[in-house]
C-alpha cells in the first residue's frame, strides 16, 4: 500500500472535521507527543505541548492520552490538567482524580505479578527493564546488546512459564507485554471515548502496534456515520509500516505533531 499524504501539507483538507461538534482529540504519549527514550522513565513532553494540550482542552468535548503505560503514569508524564488519561492501553481511565479499572482484567492481575517476577528469575539478558504496571506488566529490551537475540529469549521463557498460558502477549517498539487476556485495546477505547462524550468528530494520533486498533476502530465509525474522524500516523523509524499504511495522514516527528496541535489551536473560538 502507498504512504498515506503528509498531513502538513494538507491542512485545509481535514478543516471540515476541527468544525464538528462535539469535537475530541485522542493521542499516544510515547513516539507521538513525546520523543521515544532510551528508558521509560526518560520520556519527557515538552512544557509547550503540555501547554497547547491543556488549551484545547478546555476547548474541545475530550482530549484523551492513551498509553501503554499506567494512567497515572500517563498523567505525571504529560502533567496538562483537564485531559482524560487512559492507561495500559485502554484498561484504565483516570479523570478528575478518580481511577476506573476494567473490571474483567482483576482476577488476572496475580498472574501477571508472577510471572514478571518468574521472568526476572529467568530471564539473564543484560540491559533488560522489567516494569510492573497495575493491570499489566512489560519487559524493555532497547537497552540490550543485542535487542533481537532478547526479544527471541523473552518471548521463549514466556512459552515456557505455566504462569503466562492464561495472558495475552503483545509487542510494541522494543517491548513485551503481558495482558490479561480480555477484548480491551486502543480500538474499543476510542469507541468508548466517543460513546462517553458523543462525538461527532474526532483527531487520532499514534504511531505504533496499538495505535493500529484505533485507526481501524476510526475507520469503521466513520464508515458507519456514528463519528467523523481522522487519523494521523507518526512515521518514525520505527513505526510498523502496517501502522503508517492504515492512517488517512501521515506526520514524521513528535515536532510536527506539535505543529498539527498548533493548527486546530488557531481553528478554535478565541
Amino acid at each position: 500500500m502507498a504512504s498515506p499524504p503528509y498531513l502538513l501539507d494538507h491542512l485545509d483538507d481535514i478543516s471540515h472535521i476541527a468544525s464538528l461538534a462535539p469535537l475530541g482529540l485522542v493521542t499516544d504519549i510515547d513516539g507521538t507527543i513525546s520523543e521515544i527514550a532510551p528508558t521509560p522513565q526518560e520520556a519527557r513532553v515538552s512544557p509547550s505541548i503540555r501547554r497547547k494540550l491543556a488549551r484545547l482542552a478546555s476547548h474541545l468535548a475530550v482530549v484523551a492520552a492513551v498509553s501503554g503505560r499506567t494512567a497515572e503514569q500517563a498523567r505525571q508524564m504529560v502533567g496538562a490538567d483537564g485531559l482524560l488519561y487512559v492507561g495500559n492501553h485502554g484498561l484504565e481511565y483516570l479523570s478528575g482524580g478518580e481511577l476506573e479499572l476494567t473490571a474483567e482484567a482483576r482476577p488476572y492481575l496475580p498472574a501477571i505479578a508472577s510471572a514478571l517476577e518468574a521472568l526476572k528469575r529467568r530471564l539473564n539478558v543484560e540491559g533488560l527493564l522489567f516494569e510492573e504496571k497495575l493491570a499489566t506488566a512489560a519487559i524493555h529490551y532497547r537497552a540490550a546488546a543485542d535487542p533481537s537475540a532478547a526479544r527471541a529469549a523473552i518471548l521463549e521463557a514466556l512459552r515456557r512459564l505455566p504462569q503466562a498460558k492464561e495472558l495475552a502477549i503483545a509487542e510494541g517498539k522494543m517491548v513485551v507485554e503481558l495482558r490479561p487476556p480480555v477484548p480491551v485495546d486502543k480500538g474499543t477505547a476510542l469507541r468508548d471515548i466517543v460513546k462517553r462524550y458523543g462525538l461527532a468528530g474526532l483527531f487520532y494520533v499514534g504511531d505504533d502496534r496499538t495505535d493500529l486498533d484505533a485507526f481501524l476502530a476510526l475507520a469503521e465509525l466513520r464508515r458507519t456515520g456514528a463519528c467523523q474522524g481522522i487519523s494521523i500516523a507518526v512515521a518514525g523509524a520505527e513505526t510498523p509500516s502496517q501502522v503508517v499504511e492504515a492512517a488517512d495522514y501521515r506526520v514524521s516527528s513528535v515536532a510536527d505533531v506539535e505543529g498539527f496541535l498548533s493548527w486546530l489551536l488557531e481553528r478554535l473560538p478565541r
